[in-house]
């Protein structure tokens, strides 16, 4: 009985485990470890349709607010929209790789967004994307 117990009690635990480590998971691209970090714009550097984004531990100039994003491994986004305040409004999201250069984002809002941005330039310093029309 005791054996019997035991035995119980470890798959148990093991199945916990696999759950758990497959929640944590990376989605599988050669870049997303570079993408797992805070994201913040760096609207100065924007050009055109593209814009560009740096780690939050950038030297930024002084602005009134600024927007970021922040992707997780287990696929968690948290969009960091300007808040009335000036300060950072997360708002929560899960994000994906759609292909080898295009990220799909979707956020709960208030108001709700799903849209997909093209990878340019992604680097341990700098993520250059531009948004991709709704298909």
């Amino acid at each position: 009985m005791r054996l019997l117990l035991m035995l119980a009690s470890s798959a148990t635990l093991l199945a916990g485990c696999q759950s758990a480590s497959h929640l944590a998971q990376t989605p599988q691209h050669p870049q997303a470890t570079a993408l797992l970090r805070t994201w913040r714009h760096s609207q100065e550097e924007d050009q055109g349709t593209m814009q560009v984004y740096r780690p939050a531990t950038y030297t930024f100039p002084p602005a009134r607010g600024r927007q970021g994003l922040v992707f997780e491994a287990n696929g968690r986004l948290t969009k960091l929209a300007i808040a009335p305040t000036d300060g950072a409004l997360p708002l929560a999201g899960h994000w994906s790789w759609d292909n080898a250069h295009v990220l799909h984002l979707r956020v709960d809002g208030p108001p709700p967004e799903d849209y997909r941005l093209e990878v340019v330039e992604l680097t341990p310093d700098m993520l250059k994307v531009n948004l991709v029309e709704p298909r």
